[in-house]
């Protein structure tokens, strides 16, 4: 229990983060983006896959990491190098939520530690795959053949941010994709990645980029209707 009466959690933030920093880099990926106040950590790790979504647009992989309490978030991420805007794809298979241990009196048990210390690694390298990287980059691809409906593919999933925070950034969301070209729901995921680009809450932040990775993987595509002959008729 720390001096604030909140209680406090092991492995601790700082070696999360160094074994998250570890992972990535052994991985020949770099961790651009680290925010760690002893209580909250937030981490994106770029990794060297890379793939082009449209002509001249390219996407870099890479894990975004999240602790807060006692729980330790894992996911997919992809950061988009025309305009540094970053996605979390929280809805991926391969996304892990993980539980640290409350610190007592007595010391929590080293090899309890060690085991979500494997856990966050283990993690790390299923988000990192090259295969996961390949599901996200099909669903931007698709995400650029789609026209967005802002009902269907913004609107149901900003209403599930907590606190007022659909009202506080819908105005702002609305207003980037409306002043681009793009119409399609990629360009309304980029909308939403833009914005959390520019937000200094790191806890907001973290949740736009959430929203942002959210859209495509949330899009349906319609199967082609294809047209069948008509039978002939018998005796014709």
């Amino acid at each position: 229990m720390t001096t604030t009466g909140r209680p406090t959690y092991v492995p601790s933030t700082s070696d999360i983060s160094k074994a998250f920093a570890d992972e990535i880099t052994s991985l020949g990926g770099t961790v651009p983006n680290v925010y760690d106040d002893g209580e909250r950590m937030f981490a994106r790790g770029v990794l060297p896959a890379d793939a082009e979504v449209r002509p001249g647009d390219h996407i870099r992989g890479g894990v975004a990491l999240r602790v807060a309490g006692p729980q330790i978030q894992v996911h997919p991420y992809t950061f988009r190098q025309v305009c540094s805007n970053g996605a979390i794809a929280a809805q991926a298979l391969e996304s892990r939520r993980l539980e640290r241990i409350e610190a007592a009196e007595v010391a929590a048990p080293t090899s309890d530690t060690g085991v979500v210390m494997i856990d966050l690694r283990l993690a790390v390298r299923a988000c990192a795959a090259p295969e996961t990287f390949a599901v996200t980059t099909r669903q931007m691809r698709s995400a650029t053949e789609v026209e967005a409906d802002l009902a269907l593919n913004l609107l149901p999933v900003l209403a599930r941010m907590p606190g007022g925070m659909d009202q506080r950034w819908l105005s702002q969301i609305l207003q980037r994709f409306s002043t681009d070209d793009d119409r399609s729901v990629f360009g309304l995921m980029n909308a939403v990645t833009s914005v959390a680009r520019d937000v200094r809450d790191q806890d907001a932040r973290w949740r736009l980029e959430e929203l942002g990775g959210t859209i495509p993987a949330r899009l349906v595509l319609k199967p082609k209707v294809v047209a069948r002959p008509e039978p002939a008729l018998v005796g014709a």
